[in-house]
């Protein structure tokens, strides 16, 4: 295969070498689906006969992605996503040329006896044609890199996407702004804006991350916008990724499910199409609120005897009360700290008094055991749980997490206790996860995939 003016390949688009296998009595390649071919192949076609033909495809597909391969003879392939254009030519029948979904693809030049095979995801549908043009430029997504001057319609946008949070607001991703190199996307159709992207950027690693200050970072959506633009602004943003600040991994956290109040998978569906692998699966324990699992007997004799012993449970502001106690409990049984100051958190509370709480259990007036709890609409997470020996000896964290799940949030749909897994493995710690389930509490994952950008 030669090349014409080849650069920068259009989005989601690559070269493909099949295997090629020759010897005295000719040459041999094949494709398998799913493998060679990024995809289950569900239709094959090809042309033929195409000496006075000037040219064919001239469309772009909404779904169908294709794999196009000159059998015999040889064309020349545009392809075209909008911002980037590249004609390769195409010679040999083992190699081809992946045309991504949303590219624009035109077929020309053909020598005699050209034979052009095609390798479809899709069953011909011809709704998901667009032929036209100026029709297609129209559906493209436009990206813009976030700036200072955006956030006020960044902080709008996440208000109102379908799969928004407050940790998405830039008072909060900012707050370290010192650690983290912001890369965040915004995305456009026709001059509307359909889905923000929170990311960070490691030179040293040439690695993004959705985004490395916080535990998800998930692609926000309009409800307007549908899987196709999802696709595409994943798509966009992967190339955007790895030309512009040349890339190498984007490691991306979607939003577990529970958090959202919506179906918003399109962001799955876009990984699995551009083969996102999951190299991490946290697991986190959660109290659903409308399927009640009850608590172990064990657990109801702890709570019990928390009752009995005068606790008081409370929330409060007293963050300089509790992080000393936090801090002490962490070094003392992990050798850790907390990941946030105590000026941080009073700084995070300040500016999200609603949806940022500080829980805590008094002996007698004195601090005994403690809780942070992130509250979004669905979801009420703990974090920074602790208790001292004097708190531990009446079960303090037990009573502090009973009175969460059923009182303070017993209307809540989700009480998210948090995730069980070793720091230092990374493997799950059985006897964490086994407090937590004693609350009715069952697994919800944490999931962290890796593409490779090309």
């Amino acid at each position: 295969m030669s090349e014409v003016n080849l650069g920068v390949m259009p989005r989601g688009c690559r070269v493909i070498d099949f295997p090629q296998f020759m010897d005295a009595r000719g040459g041999l390649s094949f494709a398998e689906s799913q493998g060679h071919v990024p995809f289950a192949v569900e239709r094959v076609f090809w042309l033929y006969n195409l000496s006075g033909c000037r040219s064919r495809g001239g469309h772009s597909h909404g779904h169908c992605a294709q794999v196009v391969v000159a059998v015999h003879g040889s064309f020349d392939l545009v392809l075209d996503d909008g911002e980037v254009a590249t004609t390769i030519h195409l010679d040999s029948p083992h190699r081809g040329v992946l045309i991504a979904p949303t590219v624009w693809d035109e077929l020309k030049n053909f020598t005699e006896g050209t034979v052009v095979m095609v390798m479809a995801s899709h069953h011909f549908d011809a709704e998901d044609y667009i032929s036209d043009y100026e029709e297609f430029r129209g559906e493209l997504v436009e990206l813009v890199a976030y700036s200072a001057e955006r956030r006020a319609e960044w902080d709008a946008f996440v208000d109102g996407a379908k799969n928004g949070s407050f940790l998405y607001k830039r008072d909060y991703m900012e707050y370290h702004a010192d650690r983290f190199t912001d890369c965040s996307l915004m995305f456009y159709k026709r001059g509307e804006l359909i889905g923000q992207l929170p990311a960070s950027w490691n030179a040293e690693r040439r690695r993004v991350t959705s985004h490395g200050g916080l535990t998800y970072g998930n692609l926000m959506l309009s409800a307007r916008a549908t899987t196709v633009d999802a696709y595409n602004m994943m798509s966009c943003a992967a190339s955007w990724f790895a030309h512009h600040l040349g890339a190498e991994t984007w490691i991306y956290k979607p939003m577990p499910y529970i958090y959202s109040g919506v179906p918003s998978d399109e962001d799955l569906y876009a990984l699995f199409r551009m083969e996102g692998r999951v190299v991490g699966r946290s697991v986190a324990s959660v109290i659903s609120g409308d399927h009640r699992v009850p608590m172990r007997t064990l657990r109801k004799r702890c709570v019990a005897k928390s009752r009995k012993s005068g606790l008081v449970y409370e929330e409060c502001a007293a963050w300089g009360e509790y992080w000393p106690l936090l801090r002490e409990v962490l070094q003392s049984r992990h050798n850790a700290i907390p990941v946030h100051t105590l000026e941080e958190m009073e700084m995070l509370a300040s500016r999200f008094p609603e949806n940022i709480r500080l829980f805590v259990a008094r002996q007698e007036g004195a601090v005994v055991a403690g809780a942070v709890v992130y509250e979004t609409e669905q979801v009420a997470k703990t974090q920074y749980l602790a208790v001292s020996d004097e708190g531990a000896k009446c079960y303090a964290l037990d009573g502090l997490i009973a009175y969460l799940a059923e009182e303070r949030y017993a209307d809540k749909r989700y009480i998210d206790l948090g995730t069980s897994m070793d720091p230092t493995t990374l493997q799950l710690n059985e006897g964490l996860i086994f407090q937590k389930e004693g609350f009715g509490a069952r697994a919800v994952v944490y999931d962290t995939y890796e593409l490779k950008l090309k």
